[in-house]
Formats: C-alpha cells, structure tokens, sequence
C-alpha cells in the first residue's frame, strides 16, 4: 500500500514527540510505502537528509517540502493561493497513493482535505496536538516553524482559524484517530464522529525489568526547550524540593526548538542552579535509568510521549494534571496546588519506599500491556488496509 503522509515540523532533524512517532510509524508499517510531504519553514526547508537525526528508512521513496502559507488577514482566499502556488511541487504525489495521511488539523490537515478531494483517494487523520487550544494556551510557533503572532488580535485571528480547520477537516476525513483521550471531547465539540484513540507508546527495547534506586533520588525533566512545555518551571521544583531539605540530584534533558530567548532564559537560570545537571541535545535513552521522578511542566499536552518513556524504565511521571498525564500514568495534582504543595506530596510518596514502589509498578505495566510502538502499528497496519479496501469495494 502507498501511503502519501502529510506532516509539519522538525521530523527528521529534531527531537519531539511527532517526530518520534513518525519515525516509528515509517519503522514498524515497513509493508506501506510512503511519500512524505511537509511543511516547513526556512529554518528546517534547507536542511540535509543526510544530516537527519532519525534515519529515513528505505520505504520513504518521496521527501517533497514547501513552505506554510504567510499570514493574511483573508486566510480563505490565502490558503487558495498557497495551494495553487505549490501544487507543483507535489501534483506528481497525488495519484500514485492509496490514501492521504494527515498528522494535524493544521496547516496539514487543510492541505490534505485539499489532496484528498483531487486525487479522491481516502484521508486519515492521526492528530497529536489540537493547534488551536495550543495558540490559546500561549504557543509561539508550531510545529511546522510558523510563529504565532504577538498581538492579541492577530492570536485570536490563528486562533479561530485552527478551529474552523479543523472542524473542515473532521468533516472530510473518511477516519478519524486520536492518541489523546483528553482530546476526544474537543474533537467531537467540533463535529468529529467515530473517533478511534490509538495511543503513543515506546519501543518494547526500552522496558527494563529492574530498577536500582538509592536513597536520594533523581529528579527529572525532559523535552524540547519550548514555551509550551514550560523547561523554567522545573527551576522552581527545584528550589521547592531544597526549600523542604528533600535531598535529591536534578538531571534535565532539552532538545533545542528554535526558541532563542528562551533557551537563552533557560541557560542564564541554569548559571544559578549549578547542582542541576543540564544536557543539551543528546539522546533521553541512556539518560531514564538514572531518575526515580520526572517532573512534567507544560502547559498543555495531549499525550506525552515522556510519560511512557519513564514509565518503561520504571520513573514516576509527576505535576500537575495536563492532557493524558492523570493519575492512569503518574502521580498528579490539580492545577490549583502550590509548587510547595506538590514538593510535599512527591517527598511524602518517596518516603514510603514500598508504596512508591507499587505504585509505579501498576502503571509500569500499563505500559508494557498497552503502549508499545510494536502493537500500536499493527493496529495502524489493519485500520488504513481496511480504509482503502473499504474505499476500493465501496
């Protein structure tokens, strides 16, 4: 089957959690054959496939980048104009596809409607982030590299625009999947039916099945330096936890998102915090064994893909409730309760070795039943075979 897979941002050169899915969709559906069309900005349209950070593997046999369309105050008429404009850059991929796969109701998920409609082949929607509750929460760029406008009604304008895509989109896709469960209620707000959760997960070679822990434990945070997943707020667990003499190391993981004042933010508050341990732009894998906590601070999520990557090395994902990070997966907090609060409940669970223990166990193993990448593609590989042979009988 060929699969023309329409996505936004960083794949391949950057960390994140699409990126990692993308990658292990690719990996695990080595049946499908794949055309990848993305949108990105000029930052990621030069870069090298040879200089990628995640292989491209050998069923990748097209890799076409446009950029996104400019901001206009008349987007009706200025997504028109971008479809026209770089039609010809991707006309070729069209008709030799079974189906179109959207990542997004963005950017994305507009341009697949539009493929979909020409080349009447089937559209599935996969969608990891809702763009627009993203631009509400106080994102600064998406996926694709496109910043989000300062001023508040230029926002607001974004804003609507991702609502009404997406609603669009909904309406068109011949099957809807979700890996958020949190989501699914936004999505059925704006007229999606029939939504199929399919969740995130990780690669079954990650599962440990010992974990050696001494008494002071290491706290963690990992992710990509970008406003959204809120990397300062970490410095205040960190005073939280030395304000309640709880004796523990501190280890945080960023991958850069080109955001340079921010990152900027982060290396000047890291000069404060010494006893931090700070490593840039390396692999999270052989870092997991070494925490006990880690510490999730973004403002909004859908499904954090660091929730399963600690679980399966046996960490305890914490703070506050965000997206699919409830109690199901770690150890979590209403939104209302203090840092200080919070540090206490953590410190307290700690304490009480063999009750931490259990209770990062039972969702130690929720992972190892029901989130690796292994048995989440085979799904993918029976739904889309499904998809075209129901478009091809019907």
């Amino acid at each position: 089957m060929k699969v023309l897979l329409v996505i936004e941002g960083t794949y391949p050169w950057y960390r994140g959690g699409v990126s990692e899915w993308i990658f292990q969709y690719l990996k695990h559906c080595r049946s499908f054959e794949f055309s990848i069309l993305q949108i990105a900005t000029d930052n990621y349209r030069p870069l090298s496939l040879d200089s990628a950070l995640y292989p491209i593997p050998e069923n990748v046999v097209d890799f076409v980048r446009i950029p996104p369309p400019e901001f206009n105050t008349n987007w009706s008429n200025s997504l028109l104009d971008w479809y026209n404009e770089s039609s010809s850059e991707f006309n070729g991929l069209m008709e030799s596809h079974d189906l179109i796969h959207a990542t997004n109701t963005g950017f994305a998920g507009w341009l697949s409607t539009k493929l979909s409609e020409e080349s009447k082949r089937p559209l599935v929607l996969t969608e990891h982030a809702v763009y627009w509750l993203e631009v509400q929460k106080g994102a600064v760029a998406l996926e694709c590299g496109y910043e989000i406008p300062d001023d508040g009604t230029s926002k607001k304008e974004i804003e609507i625009l991702f609502q009404d895509i997406a609603a669009e989109v909904y309406e068109k896709a011949d099957y809807i999947m979700t890996v958020s469960e949190t989501n699914i209620p936004l999505q059925k707000k704006l007229g999606a039916k029939s939504v199929r959760y399919v969740p995130n997960g990780v690669d079954s070679s990650w599962i440990i099945d010992e974990k050696k822990r001494t008494k002071k434990p290491v706290i963690g945070w990992v992710g990509r330096c970008a406003e959204m997943k809120n990397p300062l707020q970490f410095f205040e667990y960190v005073k939280a936890f030395n304000s309640e003499e709880f004796e523990a190391d501190f280890l945080m993981l960023l991958s850069g998102a080109n955001e340079e004042e921010l990152e900027n933010q982060v290396r000047s508050e890291a000069k404060k915090h010494p006893y931090v341990r700070m490593v840039w732009n390396m692999p999270s894998r052989e870092y997991y064994p070494e925490m006990d906590i880690l510490m999730i601070t973004s403002h909004n999520e859908s499904q954090p893909l660091v929730m399963f990557e600690a679980l399966a090395n046996k960490v305890l994902p914490s703070g506050r409730k965000v997206g699919d990070l409830t109690d199901n997966y770690g150890l979590t907090f209403p939104k209302s309760y203090s840092l200080k609060s919070i540090v206490q409940h953590i410190k307290q669970k700690w304490k009480a070795s063999t009750e931490f223990e259990d209770y990062v166990t039972e969702r130690y193993q929720k992972v190892v039943d029901e989130h690796t990448w292994e048995s989440i593609f085979r799904k993918y590989e029976t739904l889309l075979s499904d998809v075209v042979l129901n478009e091809v009988s019907g």
